[in-house]
Parts: structure tokens; sequence; C-alpha cells
């Protein structure tokens, strides 16, 4: 039997989705590659995913349920069918449920993304029970809800306009760790002359690849943030056209950040004033310039806030006018008229009560 090719998309929580090649011979994956002609993904995948045909048929994996038979951690389990495993986690479900639906909590959310695989069916499942209502996520909340805020929707860069940047700050991303592609844009901007600057409170592989990184300590991304808008300010490096006609609030803004002063900014951050002022004049001297922030920097106090900061700054020096300039942290907003979720999650089967709210 001859082999054939496959095409498929990864459907991993990961910014890159990832057109995919399966080949199979005779009903078995025998070999999984990343699609040459999708932009993206061009030829190549992630180590996790490269290798799903070893693990899909690696001698160990578990192909039937394992009911715990002794206590917990004693590692004791003996194998049962689909249809008492199911029958069993069934009739618990349904006789907590005739005592109060809301004792089951749905405590999940979505390593694999599809809207199919995700949360669709298990928001049914649970809408139509009755259980309580979570919030699917607080992952990436703070930095969603900021971006809303700031741009009104979860907007950003198309990932390939970064080959063409010629000053990119990787902010809080360790892109070659999770964001492979992206990397691969940088690189090509990289060849091009571009400057690569890092800002994150570890030295990642990311960082030992950029022209400088910029050690800060977390949670203060928020201060550096402000610290540039000064010198931005004390520097006039502002677009002033693009303030007016697309910004609002900038006068309070600038007042708060004219206290921000490179050395005090320094303090804070755990960096130095030299760093502050540097990277200032990179930023507002360099077009087009891009930010590739990521989701590591919103999961402290205030998180939020340094997230609409930092989406601030290409605002203040115009970066959007170029196709390579500006900033990404999601783009998922631009798919939002594609979607319908409320045909697939069936909220109407939560029978009056309030809806969790969204997280996309």
């Amino acid at each position: 039997m001859d082999s054939t090719v496959v095409r498929a998309a990864c459907p991993h929580d990961c910014p890159d989705t990832c057109a995919i090649r399966v080949t199979v011979h005779e009903g078995r994956a025998v070999k999984v590659q990343g699609d040459p002609d999708h932009p993206p993904t061009h030829g190549a995948l992630c180590t996790k995913v490269s290798r799903y045909p070893e693990r899909s048929y690696h001698p160990e994996r578990v192909l039937q349920p394992l009911r715990r038979i002794g206590p917990k951690g004693s590692g004791r389990f003996e194998p049962v069918s689909w249809t008492t495993a199911l029958g069993d986690i069934a009739a618990r479900l349904k006789a907590i449920a005739e005592r109060d639906p809301q004792a089951i909590v749905p405590y999940s959310y979505a390593g694999t993304m599809g809207l199919l695989q995700g949360e669709s069916m298990a928001a049914r499942f649970f809408h139509r029970l009755g259980a309580s209502l979570l919030d699917r996520t607080i992952c990436a909340s703070a930095g969603g809800d900021a971006l809303t805020a700031t741009y009104g929707g979860k907007l950003g860069m198309h990932l390939a306009h970064y080959a063409d940047s010629k000053l990119i700050l990787i902010w809080g991303s360790n892109s070659i760790a999770s964001n492979l592609h992206f990397w691969t844009f940088a690189q090509a901007a990289k060849r091009q002359g571009a400057k690569l600057v890092c800002i994150d409170p570890r030295k990642t592989e990311t960082a030992d690849k950029c022209h400088q990184h910029i050690a800060l300590l977390p949670g203060t991304d928020g201060a550096l943030a402000l610290g540039l808008m000064r010198e931005l300010v004390v520097n006039d490096w502002l677009d002033h056209d693009y303030i007016a006609r697309h910004t609002e609030g900038w006068p309070a803004l600038r007042e708060r950040a004219m206290d921000w002063t490179p050395e005090r900014t320094a303090q804070v951050c755990g960096i130095t004033a030299d760093e502050v002022r540097g990277l200032a004049r990179d930023y507002g001297t360099t077009k087009p310039a891009a930010i590739r922030l990521n989701y590591g920097m919103q999961r402290v106090h205030g998180g939020g806030n340094a997230v609409r900061l930092v989406a601030i700054l290409p605002c203040l020096v115009g970066a959007w006018r170029d196709a390579a300039g500006g900033l990404l942290l999601s783009a998922s907003g631009w798919f939002k008229r594609f979607r319908n979720d409320a045909a697939l999650q069936r909220p109407d089967l939560l029978a009056g009560r309030a809806r969790a709210p969204s997280t996309w």
C-alpha cells in the first residue's frame, strides 16, 4: 500500500498554529513534518509536535482507563473498560447533581485549543448539567483584558512583518522555546541589520542570542515602560501627529511618566540609568520598531497595567504607521468575526444562570 499525506493543523495552546503534513502508511502515521507551503510554519515544527508518532505508538502509552484500587499515591490501578469507566463517572456526577449540581466544578482549560476539542463540548455538557460556572483561565486574563482596554480588542502585528523591523524588543518572552516561528522572523530581521533586545529577568536562550539583554527585576515592567516614556518626552522622540489623531488621555499619562527619571526607573527595575536611556534612544529613533510581548510579565500584581503601559509605547512614537512596527501580544481578536462560540458552547443551556465571563 502506498503512503498518503494528510494535511492537519497543530491544536496546542501556542501562538504559531502550525500547518502539518502527516505521512500515513498502512493506517499508521510514520512521519510528521511542518508544511513548507504554509508561510508561518515554513516546514519547521517544535520538538514536541515533531515527535508525535513516537509518543502515539509508544509501548507504554496508556490506551484504556485505569481505576485506582489502592490509597492515593500508592500507584495501584486496574484496567477497566470504557463502558465501566464512563458509567462510574456518570453515576458519581448524577448523584452529586441530584443533591446540588453546583457542587460540581468544571476545573479545566485547553491545552488543546481547537474550537471543538477545547472548551466547546465541555461547556455544553456542564451548562446542561447545571455545574458551577468557572472562568476558564487566569493564565492570560490580565494581559488580554489590558490589550482590549488599550486597543479595543486583542489585536497586533502580523508575525511575518517582524522580518522587516529594524528594532525588536522581545519583552517577557523566551521566544526560542515558546514562539519558534516568531524567532525565525526575528532572525531574518537580525540578518538584515536589525537590533534585538531581550527584556527578561532571566538570562534565557533568547537573551543569549539577542544583541542586548536587559535583566530587570520581576514585576517592574510597568516602571520600565514609564521610564521609557519620560525619555521619549524629554528628547522629543514622539510622533505628535499620531498621538493627536489616535490616542486619548495622553496629557495625564505624560504627567505621570515625568516622575520616572532614569535614576528612579533604574533603582526600581534593578538596572542602570544608562540602560534606560539607551533603550529609550533606540526605541525613539529607530524605525520601524516592534515589540513582541508575552504573558509572563502579566502574571504579577499590577501585570495588567504593565501590559497597558508597554502597549502604549508604539502609539507614542507612531510605530503603527509601519507594517513592521507596533506590538504583538495576542491577535485572536482578528478572528472574532469568524467565530460563533454560542453555537458551539450553547449558553442557552444555562437556563437563566449568569454566564461566566469570556477570556478570549
